[in-house]
């Protein structure tokens, strides 16, 4: 077998465990294709819109709504990266509406992509980055009580857990600065983010939408 038999069985060996649900490889299969999904995402994406948001940040915003959601993904219909293509349309719409949409945002409320630049994060408490980061359209409740259920489910977090949200979520820090600050490697940073986030989402299930 030669180096590219053996690279198009290691990369079918990654689909399959990601297929499966498994989050370590995702972040690998992420990493691997990281410039694909660039230049997809860019290709989506507007100059007008590039002015505001950076496009590392939508790659980041989208493999953390992957990982976040792989265990929900529809990957018996779509391949690995068919599905993050989709989740990058999403996200990039989501910013268009964000940005542009005058008539569904308090004009002196702009923000970034994240919920809050750096800027932001001393009037925006860390609960209040993560209730707008956890709440979409479909599912939003009344963020006073969601706020103060965050702050109580972030208190469920290890120490470790809480370091690498507020990093990410309050200081707005990339993930590789967050590694470098924590002595660990991206993509367990990625990992470590995913599964913090989504056992928030759990402890946070009980919150029922609003209609």
């Amino acid at each position: 077998m030669d180096g590219s038999e053996q690279g198009h069985g290691d990369i079918t060996v990654l689909v399959e465990r990601v297929k499966q649900r498994d989050s370590d490889a995702l972040a690998q299969f992420i990493d691997l294709h990281r410039s694909q999904l660039a230049g997809f995402i860019r290709s989506i994406t507007g100059d007008h819109l590039l002015a505001l948001v950076e496009l590392d940040d939508l790659i980041q915003e989208v493999s953390a709504a992957a990982l976040t959601g792989l265990h929900s993904a529809p990957l018996d219909e779509y391949e690995p990266m068919q599905w993050l293509q989709q989740l990058a349309r999403r996200r990039v719409v989501d910013a268009h509406r964000f940005h542009f949409d005058a008539k569904r945002r308090d004009a002196g409320r702009q923000q970034s992509i994240h919920g809050g630049g750096k800027a932001d994060s001393s009037a925006m408490g860390l609960e209040q980055m993560l209730s707008v980061s956890m709440t979409s359209a479909s599912a939003a409740v009344s963020r006073d009580i969601r706020m103060v259920r965050v702050q109580q489910a972030i208190d469920a977090l290890s120490q470790e857990q809480k370091d690498a949200i507020r990093l990410r979520y309050a200081d707005g820090l990339p993930t590789k600065e967050i590694a470098e600050k924590l002595g660990k490697t991206d993509v367990a940073i990625r990992v470590l983010l995913s599964r913090s986030m989504r056992q928030l989402e759990k402890l946070l299930d009980d919150v029922k939408p609003t209609r």
